[in-house]
């Protein structure tokens, strides 16, 4: 996967001046096209016969998304109830689906259960719960001893991580799962963000060799994690030809050895829609503070979005490459400033150039003035699908450019009656519906 800069639309200077005069700002672009060139390119990289590549839908859940990824022959993981109800309505059948949540009631498996739609358990309770609810088969989710990640907020695996059923308690979810009544059809193993190829085919391994102990299962998902470069010089992607031909190898010598055809799943989030998605909003203040004996002083861009727009920087110290763009009417300014780039919130976190610590970074950019449009790459994942209405600001609007190349509206700007509709006093009191 290129770096999420190499977008064409992060580039397109026309078309961004066009779509914020049209629109306004704040505003969300997604881009079809490149949504689809990663679900082509992840399947011809597995060449294995007996695939299934599910589309994380965490990541990113808009109806207009789920429809492309369909379209593109992925199926669907899920993470909550409405999740799954999002993906019916997309068009997925129940089959399709498969649901992974930490927490469960018996509501909601008796609901899952009855749709046909296969449960991923990621504790013994839940197998206990999926048996209450006559469910008759599951997956479970493996907690495999490590994981992979920044920091233990994107870590999903090992002593550390809250995930799945520790590898050295399989042996007890089976016999639970026995003792209720269910089969377990499937293994499931996801150890976090950005790993890396010796990672994955060490749990791939891992995986396997628990699979060995379950004899009714047909399905390895290995979930999902795949490298995504936000910053060139930092990230490094997945070598995803060798990548796929070792799964491919694997699967085959392992169906060959149990002698049964075994189905290998994936599931990606972030890296399917990841690159799609441009942040754009404008600067509406440049200031500055002086230095002192225990800071030095920063040059401000403040823009109207914030971490209700794109939480990732203030949450995981993420990266997203950042430019401005001078209006049409005036010509971008050749000299270069360090900047620190900020929200709108009055929040003192709500700023998008920071480590994981929180620790101020600067991005050297050409002089920023108010009315530049600032274009932010990379926020097709969790940015959106993270978004909040604190500070009671107004969600942006949603644009799709389809793969024909023109922009379509996939989700109209928030309003005050959107931020207040489940108040009660705010109905009583006449709000407008």
């Amino acid at each position: 996967m290129a770096s999420v800069s190499d977008n064409e639309f992060y580039r397109n200077d026309e078309l961004i001046r066009e779509l914020a005069e049209q629109y306004n700002t704040p505003l969300y672009v997604f881009d079809e096209k490149n949504i689809r060139d990663r679900c082509k390119e992840l399947r011809s990289a597995i060449e294995y016969e007996n695939l299934q590549i599910r589309y994380a839908c965490k990541a990113l859940t808009l109806q207009a998304v789920l429809k492309v990824v369909l379209d593109e022959g992925l199926w669907i993981d899920a993470s909550s109830i409405n999740e799954v109800d999002r993906a019916l309505r997309a068009g997925f059948s129940p089959s399709q689906i498969y649901y992974t949540g930490e927490g469960a009631t018996l509501t909601v498996y008796q609901n899952l259960t009855k749709r046909g739609i296969l449960i991923n358990c990621t504790s013994i309770d839940q197998i206990k719960l999926l048996g209450q609810a006559s469910g008759a088969e599951c997956s479970i989710r493996l907690n495999p001893g490590e994981g992979h990640g920044a920091n233990t907020k994107t870590n999903t695996g090992g002593p550390s991580s809250k995930h799945g059923i520790y590898f050295d308690q399989i042996s007890d979810a089976l016999e639970i799962a026995s003792s209720n009544g269910v089969r377990i059809v499937g293994l499931h193993s996801h150890i976090g963000s950005g790993t890396d190829l010796s990672h994955w085919l060490r749990i791939k391994d891992k995986t396997l060799n628990i699979a060995r102990e379950l004899p009714d299962v047909h399905t390895i998902n290995l979930g999902g994690g795949l490298p995504v470069v936000y910053d060139p010089e930092e990230d490094q992607p997945m070598p995803l030809r060798q990548w796929g031909a070792a799964l491919s190898d694997s699967m085959r010598a392992f169906s060959k050895e149990m002698g049964r055809d075994f189905r290998l799943q994936i599931e990606p989030g972030r890296y399917i829609v990841a690159a799609s998605g441009v942040l754009l909003a404008e600067a509406q203040a440049v200031k500055e503070t002086s230095g002192d004996n225990t800071s030095p002083g920063y040059e401000y861009v403040i823009v109207n979005s914030g971490l209700n727009h794109n939480i990732r920087p203030s949450m995981y110290g993420s990266y997203h490459p950042i430019r401005f763009l001078a209006p049409q009417t005036r010509q971008q300014q050749d000299r270069t400033k360090s900047y620190v780039v900020a929200g709108y919130l009055c929040e003192s976190g709500d700023v998008f150039t920071v480590d994981e610590d929180g620790t101020l970074l600067t991005r050297e950019l050409p002089q920023v003035e108010v009315g530049d449009i600032m274009v932010m790459a990379g926020v097709g994942a969790y940015s959106h699908s993270m978004k909040s209405e604190y500070n009671s600001m107004n969600l942006p609007m949603s644009i799709l450019i389809q793969a024909n190349g023109q922009p379509k509206v996939i989700e109209r700007r928030g309003t005050l009656h959107d931020i207040m509709r489940r108040e009660v006093e705010a109905y009583n009191e006449g709000v407008d519906e």
